[in-house]
This record gives structure tokens, sequence and C-alpha cells, in this order.
């Protein structure tokens, strides 16, 4: 089973802040799709947090890139350069991370005659997407001014992997901390063994963010992985990512479908971090152009993050529900419909969100239950018609004993119950 990187390359319900924080960011002016995320709005209630573990599933990273090398991940149960398994893990000095292609302890980009210049990058921009160092006075800014981002390599010199390296890597990430899984790249075939352990990550905690892939294929006919596991479970293991356009549009390039998708964020026309060591020749600290859902799963990767900064206790269920609340809408035709998940990000809007799920408790004992046209997401309304989401069905079971209670309603109509926060477990019932 072969995965290609998913990058494409080219020369609610809550009032948000009035103000907004600008960092300070040398080319902060180039990155266009901040703004339009409402970022900066986000930026005056979190920055991220160094307790926030991201693993980048990728090609390697340039772990002394000037813009990222404050928030790369240090593993602090291994002493360097020893030549022992300081903390029992099962690999020797993995002080950064892993590389699953060569099996060493430097998960950095091969830069060989033969490698693609794409791929030697591919893992850095992503990374800055999530984490480059912000308000510093240089360079780019990520989603987050602090977090610890994991460097794990399961991509060769050319963008190419296989399960078995992406699967040991994902149990890497699990066992040693991750909080968030970024998983750029994409593939056509199932994969148990794959399967399996992105299903043990989410029941272990970690919120896994999956691009949907580049073929402008309905992934309804056509799955995609690793973005479509569990896409047809009870409960969905993996955030698939869409791209959109700078005016809320559907790419040319971007995978979409009703079943995987979970929602959209920008994916053109990047300005980003590079691979940079000028002894060797790659003497450009940062570059534009990028473009994929490749950029665009890192930018939901980053406000998960961002989330779990302020709200580490949410679960991956909980950050899905979140996120598809928060969203603004996206641009669509009418075969497009509900294929392009809940809508486009907006991440001031989800800390809004998120603050809601940390402090309300369902309400009720005279409840009905609706559910919209294109979205499986059921709530519970009360007699004030106050508006509570499920955010899994564990939590609905525990006040019904079947789906068939929920009554479908015009999207439209979902507005006219002001959302009032969480349905919380049915007092007095055990999971």
């Amino acid at each position: 089973m072969k995965w290609i990187t998913s990058a494409v390359f080219f020369s609610l319900l809550f009032a948000l802040p009035a103000k907004a924080m600008t960092p300070n960011d040398t080319f902060y002016s180039e990155l266009w799709y901040l703004p339009q995320i409402s970022a900066e709005s986000a930026w005056e209630n979190a920055t991220g947090s160094d307790g926030v573990v991201v693993a980048v599933l990728d090609a390697g990273i340039d772990l002394d890139h000037p813009d990222l090398v404050d928030n790369i991940w240090i593993n602090s149960g291994e002493i360097a350069g020893n030549g022992l398994d300081d903390d029992g893990n099962g690999f020797v000095d993995d002080v950064y991370g892993w590389d699953f292609v060569d099996n060493d302890n430097s998960p950095v980009p091969e830069t060989n005659s033969e490698a693609l210049a794409e791929a030697i990058s591919h893992g850095t921009v992503v990374s800055g997407i999530i984490g480059a160092t912000g308000n510093n006075s240089q360079g780019t800014v990520g989603l987050n001014w602090q977090v610890k981002i994991m460097s794990l390599r399961m991509l060769n010199y050319v963008g190419v992997g296989d399960s078995i390296a992406t699967s040991k890597a994902i149990d890497y990430a699990v066992a040693n901390g991750a909080d968030v899984i970024n998983l750029s790249f994409s593939g056509d075939t199932m994969d148990t063994l794959l399967s399996n352990s992105i299903e043990k990550a989410y029941e272990a905690g970690v919120v896994i963010v999956a691009a949907m892939g580049n073929d402008n294929l309905n992934t309804d006919s056509t799955p995609i992985y690793p973005a479509c596991f569990g896409a047809y479970d009870v409960e969905d293991w993996v955030i698939g990512v869409a791209a959109t356009t700078k005016t809320d549009e559907k790419t040319s390039f971007s995978n979409f479908g009703s079943a995987c998708v979970d929602l959209s964020a920008p994916g053109v026309e990047f300005f980003g971090l590079s691979y940079f060591d000028p002894p060797l020749g790659f003497d450009r600290a940062y570059g534009n152009s990028w473009s994929g859902t490749s950029m665009a799963a890192p930018v939901v990767s980053g406000t998960v993050a961002l989330i779990l900064s302020d709200f580490p206790n949410l679960s991956p269920a909980q950050i899905r529900t979140i996120l598809k609340l928060s969203v603004d809408p996206v641009v669509l035709t009418s075969q497009l419909s509900g294929k392009m998940g809940a809508g486009r990000i907006n991440v001031a809007r989800a800390l809004e969100v998120a603050g809601q799920f940390s402090t309300v408790e369902a309400a009720s004992t005279s409840i009905r239950y609706i559910s919209g046209e294109s979205f499986s997401t059921v709530y519970a309304v009360d007699e004030t018609n106050s508006r509570y989401v499920f955010t899994d069905s564990k939590t609905f079971f525990t006040y019904e004993d079947s789906f068939q209670v929920v009554e479908k309603v015009p999207d439209s109509e979902l507005s006219e119950y002001p959302l009032a926060g969480v349905a919380l477990p049915k007092a007095g019932v055990v999971l």
C-alpha cells in the first residue's frame, strides 16, 4: 500500500471578539488565510501551549529551522548520543522522534540527488502552518505561537510511504504523548493494520486529522485513506479535511464526499517554511505557492492544538463537534451540497464553542431530538427551544434506545434553535 503527499505545487452561533491580535512576524502579510479563518481574534484568547504535542507524519522536518527550532518536541526521557534506549520505549536515542523509513533516530528530510524538492520541504511547511514560532519578529507564524511538533518520518525522498511505516509511526505518537496527529498524505487502499492503529489512537484520546487528497474525486464512491478510516463507523476516527480557495469555494483539485469530509480549510497559495541548509544549497528559509489538501489539514490540526491549549480535557469526538459547529459557509454547487463537510473552519468561533462545551449541562427532561438534512449531528431541543449537541452516540443512548426518534429538519431550521451547549449523559446512567 503506498501513500503520496497530498500537496499540489504551483509557481454559529457566538459573536466574535471585536478586537484582534496581529503578530509582528516579518511575512505575516503573506499569510492571507489566517485573517480569513479569524486567527487574529482567536489569538486574543489563546496563542498555544508547549504542553500540547502535535505529531507530524511526513517526509521529515527541518529540526533546525529558525522559525521552528523553539517549537520542536524533545523526548525528555532520552539522553542524546549515548547509544541507549534510556526511556525504554524501544527506540535508541529518539530525542526528536523517529525515522520509520530508514529506521533511525534522525527524522529529517533526505536530500540526495534523486529527492524531489517538494518532498524535502513538505513536512517543514506543514509544521510551520501548525506551529511556526509566533510574534518573534521573523519569518511566518503558525496557528500556535507555542506548541511542540513531533517529527515522525514515514514518507521517503519522493514523498512515497507504506502502511507498515505509517502504522508504526502512529503507534509511536500515541505511546510518546502526542495529542494531535497530522496526516498530510493519501492513498486509495484500505489497510487493516493501519486502520487498527488509527482506531487505537482515537480510543486513546488522540485527535487525528487527515488530508482528503487532490484528485477531485467523490470519496463516497472512491474512498481515500487515511481520511476515510472509521467514516462509516458509529464513531468517526479521523477528521477529514477538504481544501477551499480564497473565496471559500472548493478548489479544483480537492476530493470531496459526504461521509469522509468533516470540514474544509484554506488550501491554496500558501507562503510558508522551506527546508533550510545553505551549505547543501538550500538557501531559502521561506517559499510560496504551496497548494493542496496537505496545507488544509495542518490548518485544522493547528486549530485543534490551539483549542487543546485552553481546554485540554476535550475528547476527539467533542473536538470534531466543536469544529463542525463553528464553521463559516462554503460556496457550494448543487452537486457539492453536503460534500465539503460542515463548512470552512473558523478558529475564533471554535474557541468560543469549546468554552461552552466545558461549562454547559443539558437542562431538560422534556426533550425533542432533531438532525439537519445534510449532516448527521443529533441535537436535543428542550421546551425553551434551546439546542444541545450530542458529541457521541453513547451519550445519546443514555436518553433513548434508537435513532428512529430523531426528526430530520431542513438545515436552515437549525439556526432557529439557539445553541445552548453540549448534552451530557443522562443523570444516573453509567456509560
